[in-house]
């Protein structure tokens, strides 16, 4: 069903978090009826929170897959950073999905579908500037 027009600020956020993982956005998501709280995250710290859960458990051998995802993310959000740099007024192609990391100790880490989301609602933003 997905959002409509309100999908494109959700859409934005998400563009946002997953350029910078000092954009902190936290929201509150419904999807096929269930609600899902917590931050968006980009895509490279879900990856990396993959990655970490399955080094936590007897699957440990098999991580070295998972960080080849994290690569993969990295090397996606620095052509998208090479072309903003070098194409300004092209748009960026839309995410298809929003990460959402929902226990304080990102334990618990959502991969959803922008066009799944039914309702939003954002309860915080804010960002962490790097020390100068």
């Amino acid at each position: 069903m997905g959002l409509g027009h309100e999908e494109s600020s959700l859409v934005q956020m998400a563009h946002q978090v997953d350029e910078s993982d000092g954009v902190c956005v936290e929201v509150v998501l419904m999807v096929g009826g269930a609600q899902l709280s917590g931050r968006l995250i980009s895509e490279v710290r879900y990856r990396e929170v993959m990655a970490a859960t399955v080094r936590r458990g007897n699957a440990a051998p098999s991580a070295d897959s998972f960080d080849l995802l994290t690569r993969e993310a990295q090397e996606r959000r620095a052509q998208r950073q090479y072309r903003r740099e070098t194409r300004p007024h092209e748009p960026l192609e839309p995410p298809q999905f929003v990460y959402l990391v929902e226990s304080p100790d990102w334990s618990r880490a959502w991969c959803v579908p922008l066009g799944a989301v039914d309702a939003w609602s954002m309860t915080a933003l804010t960002v962490d500037l790097p020390d100068a």
